[in-house]
């Protein structure tokens, strides 16, 4: 037999053997494939990794920017931002310092919360100079003597000031309650008409106080009257010749009386009450408990003399007037037409035309009879004096001011005090 060399018979490989090796050049393969993989995936990782670092240095950057500029921004933007804050957060402190910075503001008066809303309520924020000037005098006890010129405000001047006191001044401790209680305030005026337009303010004022008023005068029924006058008020108003039938009638009991006005006072002095004024102002025992006003648009000889006998020593003054003499409204435009007493009833219905824009007109006449015949030939017109009936005389001013007509004639009854709004036209 043939014989075969060692060298090939060592190096012969078995079937096993094969399949080991065809595995591990498999393994090799695969571990350089995994290893070409991740070093693909290192490379994209790592520049994503830069990509991230440089927007992050970026964005540190802009932080850096926007701190720096905070850093110096100035002072004045800073407080326009500290401004906006503090406007959002404290709205009511800057009106109520706007208030104050008004002198005349209601809330820089001793007017108790209920006044002041009944106040607001009315749209009154803060009060006329006649009502600042002497608002702290009265509410002090003083005697007064007021003179402003008529629609400056004066009925309030005396209201605001004597119901604090009656509510929560030194009047306080005298005040009673109770059935057939007697008043602690006496207001005369001059007319009806003046007399139920401050006993409104007294009646809306007072009533949101708790206080009672009681208005009377001339040409109205005396048993209404006698009644709320002996069922008790804290606040009587009326003209003086009513005032002293009552009196008279013993209706009315001043024994208690705190307070006593005398509004328009020059007026009652040209309308012939000299007597029943200082008969009424007599009729008050102990004049050191009473507290006295008097309020007039000018001072004549007897006014001064009423001052002087009725009123303290150390009585104050609030003059709005002065030494000036009585001059026409600024505001106002004058006109004078000359005119016969025959042309009148032709000429006035043209002027009213031209010049009344729309609103009211009230025109004076010297004569009762003057202003009811001038009524009855103007178009839609009124008359109003003192020998029309005082309920006719209510409906017919209830009608002006409302407008059911326009036009109003009348004698010195409407010259004083009469608060109507829209009068566009004077003759």
């Amino acid at each position: 037999m043939p014989s075969l060399p060692v060298s090939d018979v060592a190096h012969s490989e078995t079937p096993k053997e094969k399949k080991e090796k065809k595995k591990k050049k498999q393994m090799k393969n695969e571990a350089v494939l995994e290893d070409g993989v991740s070093a693909k995936r290192k490379k994209k990782e790592s520049k994503k990794r830069k990509a991230l670092d440089v927007e992050t240095m970026g964005r540190e950057d802009e932080e850096k920017s926007e701190t720096s500029f905070e850093l110096f921004e100035s002072d004045s933007v800073k407080e326009k931002r500290k401004k906006k804050k503090t406007k959002v957060d404290e709205p009511e402190d800057k009106e109520e310092e706007v208030e104050k910075e008004n002198l005349n503001a209601i809330l820089n008066f001793r007017i108790s919360a209920p006044l002041r809303a009944k106040l607001k309520e009315k749209g009154i924020e803060s009060l006329f100079p006649i009502q600042a000037m002497t608002f702290d005098t009265v509410l002090d006890g003083s005697d007064l003597v007021g003179r402003a010129r008529t629609g400056q405000g004066k009925t309030l001047a005396f209201v605001l000031p004597i119901l604090e006191s009656l509510t929560n001044g030194p009047a306080k401790a005298a005040r009673k309650s109770g059935y057939g209680k007697a008043p602690y305030v006496l207001v005369l005026l001059p007319t009806r008409e003046l007399a139920k337009q401050v006993f409104s303010d007294f009646e809306l004022y007072g009533g949101a106080l708790g206080l009672t008023s009681c208005c009377v005068y001339g040409g109205a029924p005396y048993q209404a009257q006698e009644f709320k006058l002996k069922k008790g008020v804290d606040v009587v108003v009326g003209t003086p010749g009513r005032i002293k039938d009552h009196i008279e009638r013993n209706n009315l009991d001043l024994s208690q009386l705190k307070f006593r006005v005398l509004d328009e006072a020059d007026e009652m002095l040209r309308m012939g009450f000299v007597e029943d004024v200082e008969l009424i102002l007599g009729k008050v025992e102990d004049v050191s408990k009473v507290q006295t006003l008097l309020f007039s648009a000018t001072l004549p000889g007897w006014v001064k003399i009423i001052s002087m006998k009725f009123l303290k020593s150390n009585k104050k003054t609030a003059d709005l007037v002065g030494n000036e003499k009585m001059k026409a409204s600024t505001n106002v435009r004058h006109i004078v037409l000359p005119c016969s007493s025959t042309a009148r009833s032709q000429l006035i219905p043209d002027v009213i035309r031209c010049y009344c824009n729309g609103g009211r007109t009230i025109i004076f006449t010297e004569t009762k009879e003057s202003a009811s015949e001038l009524a009855g030939l103007l178009p839609g017109a009124r008359a109003l004096h003192g020998d029309i009936q005082q309920s006719q005389r209510e409906v017919t001013l209830a009608g002006f001011r409302t407008g059911k007509f326009t036009t109003l004639v009348a004698t010195n009854v409407a010259a004083r005090g009469l608060d109507i709004n829209d009068v566009q036209l004077i003759i």
